[in-house]
């Protein structure tokens, strides 16, 4: 009996040991947790739900620490300081000065960026990052455009001067497969909106507003809303403003998933262990879809029931 109580004890002792091990691995998991550093360009809405929709597509071992640059690149330097002493695995850059100052830090840290429009259109020097632009792929809007209806042949595309050609002719690519031509209608300022819109109305079918296309003056916004309704046009637009005005509808950017799907491109690169800079940077692939069903029975338009059920909300 002595002796069997002596193989209990030994057992016990065992027991403790091997308990006290999972525990202190426990905390070596934890210890080991990937650290982020999210880089935010200012405290407003549309970068706080960036924050927020990264926060919910974070893996729960990410160690998530924010700064905030208060909406000026001249805080670069306190950045930089702050980036050597929580010394990340990765860092988020939330919006174009964000990206800026890591690019004057000239940061080695893997980036990944969201919430910038048109990351081409800067000279960044981070040479190891990716991210998630705001734009919306030309593939999306060319469907959503040519699902209003098959008489949608000739497509008025309303666009800057200075934007790229290279897109001018993805866009114009892709509608081509479809058997569609695109006009393009460019403009330098929106005072010439009505002379270079007038004379291409009688040869579209549908008018579509390319995103670096943003009208500002009321009266630019009524010529269009007008014309295009007077001639049954549908009018594609960048945002839902323009949708309540008179769009038939927008495809627009939503902050929160741009945050997501950044979540998801750092969970890749984290998981595979790939290097940023041999991943392309993305379109935004989940944009809020409006659509303004008064408009589409003014201009004599069915909109196609499944077209309806996407739409993140529709004006009755």
């Amino acid at each position: 009996m002595k002796g069997l109580a002596v193989q209990y004890k030994h057992l016990n002792v065992l027991l403790a040991a091997l308990l006290l091990f999972a525990c202190l691995g426990g905390q070596s998991v934890y210890a080991q947790n990937t650290k982020i550093f999210v880089v935010k360009s200012k405290d407003i809405e549309s970068y706080n739900l960036a924050v927020d929709g990264f926060r919910q597509g974070a893996s729960e071992d990410w160690d998530i620490v924010e700064y905030d640059l208060k909406g000026t690149i001249k805080n670069a330097g306190k950045m930089s300081k702050r980036l050597k002493k929580e010394k990340p695995d990765l860092v988020v850059a939330i919006g174009a000065k964000a990206l800026l100052s890591l690019a004057k830090s000239k940061t080695s840290y893997p980036t990944v960026f969201c919430m910038v429009m048109d990351p081409a259109a800067y000279d960044l020097q981070v040479s190891n990052a990716t991210g998630v632009s705001l734009a919306i792929s030309p593939e999306e809007q060319v469907e959503v455009l040519t699902s209003l209806g098959p008489k949608i042949k000739r497509i008025g595309v309303l666009l800057r001067k200075h934007t790229s050609q290279d897109l001018l002719k993805s866009v114009a690519n892709l509608a081509e497969k479809r058997g569609i031509k695109i006009i393009p209608i460019e403009f330098e300022s929106e005072k010439e909106i009505p002379r270079k819109l007038r004379p291409a109305l009688g040869k579209i079918d549908a008018l579509w507003m390319l995103d670096d296309a943003f009208i500002h003056s009321k009266e630019s916004l009524e010529f269009v809303i007008l014309n295009t309704l007077e001639r049954d046009l549908p009018f594609m637009a960048i945002s839902e403003v323009f949708v309540k005005e008179g769009a038939l509808v927008s495809l627009s950017p939503s902050f929160f998933s741009n945050g997501e799907q950044t979540a998801e491109l750092v969970e890749k690169i984290l998981t595979e262990r790939i290097s940023p800079k041999n991943i392309p940077i993305s379109f935004h692939n989940r944009p809020n879809l409006v659509i303004n069903l008064k408009i589409a029975r003014k201009i004599h338009l069915v909109i196609p029931p499944a077209l309806v059920d996407r739409a993140k909300k529709v004006y009755e």
